[in-house]
């Protein structure tokens, strides 16, 4: 019986070594990975995840009335888009500098609650040239993640581990893109002119409500070398 189990089991595992790597030899230094991988991996994902959520979610909301309630006409959706990617650009160096200075698990914090609270104030924008600044300084915040995390990846993996672990970061960005059309929609159909707001503006008070306790996560993530329950 044991030899048919594990006949069955040889090609899962083939299947899954090429895809994720073989583990470690040593059986300590595999559950180690194991570890790593549920508690730092999963948590950067979701915080990368929220990150593309919040960053995407503005297209959803232009087409779902945010263009007409803000009167926005001509390029001026261009105009808002390009000046967050300018934001994101100038951010990038400047967040890469503190974080030689100032622990990550303390500067990405300020950056992820900078950004929700930016995501928040979203709803409240009258105009496009309020939009211009909010996405700005929106943008310049959220530069901080890619960098950062592939710091902290890049202190807790080998390099044979960082590879996939990487290509399963950038991924869970994507899928918080797609994520947010579907959040979108069922938000405008069901909260549109609730308590007065329109369903755009509860997509950004509702990013906001998701952003914000997964941020909180950090600083018990940040204590992952001294949880000796989790080693």
């Amino acid at each position: 019986m044991s030899t048919e189990h594990n006949s069955t089991l040889q090609p899962i595992l083939k299947i899954k070594h090429a895809l994720w790597g073989k583990p470690p030899a040593n059986p300590k230094e595999a559950q180690l990975l194991r570890k790593i991988d549920w508690f730092v991996l999963s948590f950067v994902c979701l915080n990368y995840w929220v990150n593309y959520l919040d960053r995407s979610n503005f297209a959803n909301a232009y087409v779902s009335g945010l263009k007409e309630d803000l009167q926005m006409h001509g390029y001026e959706y261009n105009i808002v888009n390009s000046v967050f990617t300018v934001g994101y650009i100038i951010g990038m160096i400047p967040n890469n500098l503190v974080l030689l200075r100032v622990k990550p698990r303390y500067w990405l914090t300020i950056c992820s609650l900078s950004w929700s609270i930016l995501v928040l104030s979203i709803y409240k924008c009258t105009n496009y040239k309020q939009l211009c600044c909010v996405r700005f300084f929106l943008a310049f915040f959220e530069s901080s993640t890619f960098a950062g995390t592939h710091l902290i990846l890049g202190n807790w993996y080998k390099d044979t581990e960082l590879t996939k672990r990487s290509a399963v970061f950038t991924c869970s960005g994507l899928i918080g893109s797609m994520f947010s059309g579907f959040m979108q929609s069922a938000i405008h159909e069901s909260m549109d002119q609730v308590r007065g707001l329109a369903g755009w503006q509860w997509l950004f008070i509702i990013d906001f409500a998701i952003t914000v306790p997964i941020n909180c996560l950090r600083e018990p993530m940040s204590r992952l070398r001294n949880s000796i329950w989790m080693f």
